[in-house]
């Protein structure tokens, strides 16, 4: 009897060792799997990259302060044209850090007209804005997915401008100005390709030639102060940069 439990307790224990030795086979064989399956587990997003080229619109309103001044000492006078703009913009970013750099063209319609009176209705007309347009560097400081820049560089705008100069006569002219403009914005990602942001710029042409009326000849000048607010929508392309 004593040598019949002694063969069980043999069996059993053989039984029992072959089993430790299973349990360890299995976990052997499941542990790459197990490691492979962890290293596929979806990584922490990065943070937030501007750098790419981008195309968008843009929608706000301006102000633009016109002064005219006869020659000859025949004075000055000013006006506002007020309305509201639309347009689109093309640009480029480049992020090192949290510093984004870029540049920016854009062009947007403007149809403000407003009367212009210069020493007491001895001049008169009116002037109309068709358009604006920039080209401008930025440089801006990233906070993950908000960009806050300040812009700078140059500037076009049309003047449609009708000079009346008492019984000596009147000028229509159409000429373009360059000048120059500088402002600032906020901008937020709202999607990995998609942002918004709203922007103030200031432009500015100098004294610039508006007419020649008559004879004997009366020159008039000018000078256009533009502050402008608008919100824009960019699509970042998705192409490599």
């Amino acid at each position: 009897m004593t040598t019949i439990k002694a063969k069980a307790s043999e069996m059993g224990t053989g039984r029992l060792v072959r089993l430790v030795v299973a349990i360890i086979g299995l976990l052997t064989v499941a542990e790459p799997a197990w490691s492979a399956d962890l290293s596929t587990s979806p990584a922490a997003p990065g943070p937030y990259s501007w750098s790419g080229l981008y195309i968008g619109l843009n929608a706000g309103y301006a102000n633009t302060k016109v002064t005219e001044t006869a020659s000859g000492g025949g004075g000055s006078g000013s006006a506002n044209v007020p309305g509201g703009l639309g347009g689109f913009q093309i640009g480029a970013n480049y992020q090192t850090g949290a510093i984004v750099l870029g540049f920016e063209t854009d062009f947007a319609g403007y149809m403000g007209t407003k009367s212009v009176t210069v020493a007491g209705g001895a001049v008169s007309g009116t002037a109309q804005i068709p358009w604006i347009g920039t080209l401008r560097g930025r440089v801006g400081y990233a906070f993950d997915r908000f960009l806050l820049y300040a812009t700078a560089g140059g500037a076009a705008t049309q003047l449609i401008s009708t000079v009346n100069v008492g019984a000596i006569g009147s000028s229509s002219t159409t000429n373009t100005h360059g000048g120059w403009t500088a402002g600032g914005g906020l901008e937020a990602a709202v999607t990995e390709n998609l942002s918004a942001r709203i922007e103030y710029l200031y432009l500015d042409t100098g004294n610039v030639n508006v007419a020649q009326v008559g004879a004997p000849l009366v020159g008039v000048t000018g000078r256009l102060q533009d502050n402008l607010v608008r919100a824009g929508v960019n699509y970042r392309l998705p192409v490599a940069w």
